[in-house]
């Protein structure tokens, strides 16, 4: 009730370009969060935004009474309900910004260690606004009006949008069968993630030290992720070598959250030196030769 209420989103100015502060192990941009400028993770696999817990009170974001779950890294996460105020993307603000707030502490271990603490994660309901352009070569994002990315030439990669927030292409993975897999553009240090069962289902199995160490997933799941080594994945006409990917990495129970069996995310390594759009208006990933 609070939140229907809130005056709507509102979204000034529809284009700007900023650095990366990172690229790896995830997208890292600096905005401004009610005028305090803060880092926040890009990440095409959250459906809202998200704000540590700390930094919720030291930029004085308005808290919502009650509790939801929302998708994160794979899984479900419980957040408090806030309001941001004003969040600053270069030249464009948006005001009124439905977020959720948890704690972020060991997320910011994980991509950006011994450095600056990671303010949150800006997902979808920001990311849908504009035709987005992640350009590694030049360490670059690039926010446009929809139908930019409708002129850009290059190998086009078609996606569904389903539920919320997911971002779905079809793929293959070690010339297995066809998958559909879900953009997660935060997800850390890695190509691909996938529950368990995927990997072995392919015969891929971690390395026997991977096995004893702790991954990425300590920090949103609780358990561990292995470190997996995938020798080839497809995406429509685009081939990756090598890719990087976390077993374990996406619960199995959000195989079947659309009702349609997804089996994996795609993390930031399909980006690595490739200069890569999200067409909204067609509805493609745009791979730019």
């Amino acid at each position: 009730e609070r939140l229907a209420e809130t005056p709507a989103m509102e979204v000034r100015g529809d284009r700007t370009q900023l650095l990366f502060e990172r690229t790896w192990p995830a997208p890292l941009i600096r905005v401004k969060l009610n005028g305090s400028a803060v880092l926040m993770v890009l990440d095409t696999g959250t459906p809202g935004v998200l704000i540590d817990a700390t930094f919720m009170a030291r930029s004085r974001v308005t808290p919502v009474g009650g509790q939801r779950l929302t998708p994160w890294g794979g899984t479900r996460v419980a957040v408090r309900n806030a309001i941001i105020q004003e969040l600053r993307i270069g030249d464009i603000t948006i005001t009124n910004v439905p977020a959720g707030a948890l704690k972020l502490h060991k997320l910011s271990l994980a991509v950006n260690p011994q450095a600056e603490t990671i303010a949150g994660v800006i997902g979808m309901s920001v990311l849908r606004q504009f035709d987005v352009t992640f350009d590694y070569p030049r360490r670059r994002v690039e926010f446009a009006p929809h139908g930019t990315a409708a002129t850009i030439s290059g190998t086009r990669v078609p996606f569904d949008l389903w539920g919320e927030c997911s971002l779905v292409v079809w793929g293959n993975i070690n010339g297995g069968r066809r998958m559909a897999m879900s953009l997660s553009s935060g997800l850390p240090e890695a190509g691909l993630g996938a529950p368990e069962g995927v990997f072995d289902e392919l015969g891929l199995k971690p390395g026997g030290v991977s096995k004893l160490m702790k991954g990425a997933g300590s920090w949103i799941q609780g358990r561990p992720w292995a470190a997996v080594n995938v020798p080839a994945l497809t995406l429509g006409g685009v081939a990756f070598d090598k890719v990087p990917g976390w077993s374990g990495a996406m619960e199995p129970i959000e195989m079947w959250r659309e009702g349609v069996r997804k089996d994996a995310l795609l993390g930031p390594a399909i980006f690595r030196g490739r200069r890569v759009s999200i067409d909204w208006t067609k509805h493609d990933l745009v791979f730019e030769d």
